[in-house]
């Protein structure tokens, strides 16, 4: 499991760099304090389709380094064949950014989330070559696997941006979180894809540490129909 390291009195981008190579070298999740916006800005800019593990987390002069375990990766990857897969077999249309970097100066934060969707907002969002904060909405939905009991952090980033939905693995379970009044609370359907429930993720999930790739898929797609036509 990741550790936090928290490294005060940090402003320089060379000492952004170093606490990264330091997370990945210990496989750890680093906060740095007293980054300045420009300096997380001028970060993302230098960095931006060059790192693609850490992912960044901005609020209030925090900078977040969470590094991806294979573990993380392999959770996030099914999740989003799960989505993928059912979408089809529901004929709804969503589309995918993946860890893209969110920003916004007005509030000055930023995330790049382990994966995002977007349903009811997929049309605004075709075609786009590079997102916009003053001009594109936030995701529908944001996938979040936390092994590191840094949620806290992230979702009000999130909460901020007004991302509507969450699904978050902690190591064991997933539960889905809709956002109410600027706090995000348990829910048993989800608000993009609403005949899921974090019982039938968490289940599937379990799964997919037994079966092929290819058993795995056949039975989400299985599952997906049937709950299609018990519910028409």
């Amino acid at each position: 499991m990741s550790a936090v390291l928290d490294l005060p009195k940090t402003t320089s981008i060379s000492k952004i760099y170093k606490a990264v190579d330091i997370a990945r070298e210990q496989q750890a999740a680093i906060i740095l304090s007293n980054v300045a916006w420009e300096t997380y800005n001028q970060f993302v800019e230098e960095t931006m389709d060059k790192i693609v593990n850490p992912l960044f987390y901005y609020e209030n002069e925090n900078l977040l380094i969470m590094v991806k375990s294979s573990e993380h990766e392999f959770i996030t990857d099914y999740i989003v064949l799960f989505i993928n897969f059912v979408s089809v077999e529901w004929s709804i249309n969503c589309g995918s950014l993946g860890s893209t970097t969110y920003r916004k100066d007005d509030i000055k934060r930023g995330f790049e989330p382990d994966s995002c969707f977007y349903f009811e907002n997929e049309p605004k969002m075709r075609g786009v070559k590079r997102l916009d904060m003053s001009v594109h909405p936030a995701p529908d939905l944001i996938i979040e696997v936390d092994i590191t009991s840094l949620s806290t952090f992230r979702q009000h980033i999130f909460a901020h941006f007004g991302v509507p939905e969450i699904w978050r693995f902690d190591g064991e379970q997933i539960e889905i979180l809709k956002l109410e009044n600027g706090k995000y609370v348990a829910v048993e359907n989800s608000l993009a894809l609403p005949l899921v429930t974090p019982e039938k993720l968490t289940e599937f999930i379990k799964e997919s540490q037994t079966l092929s790739r290819l058993e795995w898929i056949n039975n989400v797609r299985t599952w997906a129909r049937k709950i299609k036509v018990e519910n028409e």
